[in-house]
């Protein structure tokens, strides 16, 4: 029960939705089987069961999010909002070549990325490409003319 009240105290005092849902389920394993909380929470019962074990060892610490592992940027955050801003305020219409956009951050920020990775930090960024793969560039076009009409959606008013 001393478990019970800590979970409402903290709960009072959290803002952070992720931790809140967390603590939720933690929540409700004292009550329930865990297979019936990951269906109230739309999860596997494996999460909620770590997320439990996770608050019991470490309390409500235990239930924020550990800082992902891995290489970091080579460019600052800074350095990408400005190689962003500049790439956003671009013609849309004419779009970017990866090319240009590996070479400016290069000329901006001093890091050469490899070309796929180029495409990567666009994706990332929302980007995605406007040319078609060459193999569909030359396709015919009553082959695509006939592709459009199979996959263009009708729609219909319900009334």
């Amino acid at each position: 029960m001393k478990s019970m009240k800590r979970i409402e105290i903290a709960l009072k005092k959290i803002n952070n939705p992720t931790i809140r849902e967390r603590l939720l389920m933690v929540k409700e394993t004292y009550d329930c089987p865990l297979r019936d909380v990951a269906k109230t929470f739309s999860c596997v019962h494996g999460k909620v069961d770590y997320w439990k074990k996770r608050y019991e060892k470490y309390g409500v610490k235990g239930l924020e999010t550990k800082q992902k592992s891995g290489r970091p940027k080579k460019i600052t955050d800074e350095q990408e909002q400005n190689i962003r801003s500049k790439i956003r305020k671009h013609n849309i219409k004419d779009g970017w070549r990866t090319k240009k956009v590996r070479e400016m951050i290069y000329k901006d920020a001093s890091v050469k990325y490899s070309f796929r990775h180029t495409i990567r930090i666009l994706q990332s960024w929302g980007l995605s490409k406007i040319v078609p793969r060459p193999r569909y560039a030359f396709s015919k076009k009553e082959d695509r003319n006939n592709f459009l009409k199979k996959t263009r959606p009708t729609w219909h008013v319900s009334q």
